[in-house]
């Protein structure tokens, strides 16, 4: 088993409690669509 399983952003990861649940899903959801907006810049 990897030993950096923790790090990054994993919306699946089991959370510690609901609230960061929500977080760590809204999160990665902003930082995906940040990484797509920047994909489409660089193909302009």
């Amino acid at each position: 088993m990897s030993r950096n399983i923790h790090t990054g952003i994993n919306p699946h990861r089991r959370p510690r409690n609901a609230s960061n649940a929500k977080e760590r899903v809204a999160h990665a959801a902003a930082v995906i669509s940040f990484l797509n907006q920047a994909a489409k810049d660089e193909n302009k």
